[in-house]
């Protein structure tokens, strides 16, 4: 080659691998905040998991009264509670 294109390509290709490496930056930082933004944040996974629990805690109360209203009506249907066998 000679000197002259030399001397016109060396800084155009430098230009050219600046600009991709830009380019290149810029489009990992999009991804990164467009990935950030969704994630939820540390209050909102605290709130989640208390609601959780306060489910938990509600169902659990649910089930436990439901139980004791169905030994009551399985009682009352019986009349009065078997005698224990004799020995």
């Amino acid at each position: 080659m000679s000197p002259d294109v030399v001397e016109f390509l060396a800084p155009v290709l430098a230009l050219l691998g600046l600009g991709s490496f830009v380019l290149i930056g810029m489009k990992l930082r999009y991804n990164h905040l467009r990935d950030t933004k969704h994630a939820p944040r540390s209050e909102e996974v605290e709130r989640l998991a208390e609601s959780v629990d306060l489910l938990h805690d509600q169902v659990r109360l649910d089930f436990t009264e439901r139980v004791l209203t169905r030994g009551r009506a399985d009682d009352d249907a019986q009349g009065a509670l078997p005698e224990p066998p004799a020995s």
